[in-house]
């Protein structure tokens, strides 16, 4: 009878330590969970603000250009149409032909980069910059694009 009793105890801790050891494993796994996404989304933070900081190096770079290089009031920096022009900003010359709207990548330093475009219509330009943490002709699945619009009226 005895020895019944002592092979109860035995076996309740057995169980006991099991209870506690997946109770302490669950909530280590819960914050590794936590901490990973965290991670994840600090990373994605950074990424965003080097895409945006892209697409502002790309409504500057047209608006400096335009700024040094006034057109008559109702004409573009880049026009008569047809003709090819030469801009140049953050060290690189970038070729704009055609008419508006003109479109042109802007390569930057740290592999970024900014798509622009720009719309003239009178007397009113519109500039759209989309910025890029990448390369503009990277198929990353961690691109990230963040975008600005400007219009401006001369008058």
């Amino acid at each position: 009878m005895k020895n019944d009793k002592l092979k109860f105890k035995t076996g309740f801790t057995l169980l006991l330590s099991l209870l506690v050891i997946s109770v302490v494993l669950s909530v280590g796994l819960g914050v590794f969970d936590i901490v990973t996404k965290e991670l994840k989304l600090s990373s994605m933070g950074r990424e965003s603000q080097i895409a945006f900081y892209a697409a502002d190096a790309g409504i500057e770079c047209f608006f400096y250009w335009e700024i040094k290089h006034p057109p008559p009031l109702t004409k573009s920096a880049f026009e008569p149409e047809g003709v090819t022009n030469t801009i140049n900003c953050a060290g690189n010359d970038i070729q704009i032909s055609g008419s508006s709207p003109y479109i042109f990548n802007l390569p930057l330093s740290d592999n970024s980069c900014a798509k622009i475009k720009v719309t003239k219509s009178g007397l009113t330009t519109t500039v759209e910059s989309r910025g890029y943490n990448t390369t503009c002709e990277s198929t990353s699945p961690f691109k990230v694009e963040r975008a600005i619009k400007l219009e401006a009226t001369k008058g």
